[in-house]
């Protein structure tokens, strides 16, 4: 009887922990979908000159002008000021490295309709050439970037024929490795 009482402690005290794993797994899969969703609408813009202003508000506002430069005289987005939530830079400020340009917009849309038109800056006058425009992504999410890039090198490294370019392309959460044949 006494054995009987233990192997059934053991067997829930073995449910109890997986049901626990279980739960664990479901957390961190809803904390991971909430942060995917919070970073939805926002983009991350690089290269942007830094203002030398001496006040925050000033060089914030400065930012402001230039996304809304980009935005309407070079991407061609018809966007107003009220369509953009919040600018600010990401990092500490330094007089050496530009940092980058975080942009929460009030809308999908608008994300999709700027990331549709990133080919116009191409064509784009000097200051907005190098410009680079990418997608905020969860930690998760770079981190899947980070080894997609690493297996696309690999796949480069190892093909002899030189015929081929492996880019990670798609958007985050559902990127991967493309073969693009190299046009000469």
């Amino acid at each position: 009887m006494q054995q009987q009482i233990t192997e059934s402690l053991g067997q829930i005290n073995d449910n109890i922990q997986i049901v626990q794993t279980t739960l664990d797994e479901t957390r961190a899969q809803a904390a991971e979908q909430r942060d995917k969703e919070s970073h939805r609408n926002n983009i991350i813009i690089y290269s942007v000159p830094e203002s030398d202003e001496a006040r925050a508000e000033n060089r914030n506002k400065e930012d402001v002008d230039f996304c809304m430069l980009l935005f309407n005289n070079v991407l061609n987005t018809g966007m107003v000021e009220d369509d953009i939530i919040n600018v600010f830079r990401l990092g500490k400020r330094n007089s050496d490295t530009r940092r980058p340009l975080m942009v929460q917009l009030a809308s999908y849309t608008f994300k999709n309709l700027i990331m549709e038109n990133l080919y116009r800056l191409k064509h784009a006058e000097e200051k907005f050439k190098r410009v680079v425009i990418a997608h905020d992504m969860t930690k998760m999410e770079r981190t899947e970037c980070k080894r997609l890039v690493e297996e696309a090198k690999s796949l480069a490294s190892e093909d002899r024929s030189g015929e081929y370019l492996y880019r990670v392309r798609g958007p985050p959460g559902d990127m991967r490795v493309l073969k693009i044949r190299r046009r000469y």
